[in-house]
């Protein structure tokens, strides 16, 4: 078991970003997701955004000038 982790975990240490975004969707979509259709869809949604958010974290993407792009400025 030692073994395993001392191989792993330097592996995962570039992928912290997609790691971290991905727990927060799957947190937040635990919330929605107990019962239905609709929910589970939104729980789905939730840990898809949070890895895409995590991965451009990881690429050193800007959070803020995403956002920018999605949600224009007030004029």
């Amino acid at each position: 078991m030692n073994e395993f982790l001392k191989d792993t975990l330097p592996k995962l240490v570039g992928y912290k970003g997609r790691i971290f975004g991905s727990a927060i969707g799957f947190i937040a979509g635990l919330l929605w997701a107990f019962m239905g259709f609709w929910r589970a869809l939104a729980f789905v949604f939730c840990i898809l955004l949070g890895f895409y958010l995590g991965k451009r974290i990881d690429q050193k993407g800007s959070l803020r000038e995403l956002l920018s792009r999605v949600i224009p400025p007030n004029d």
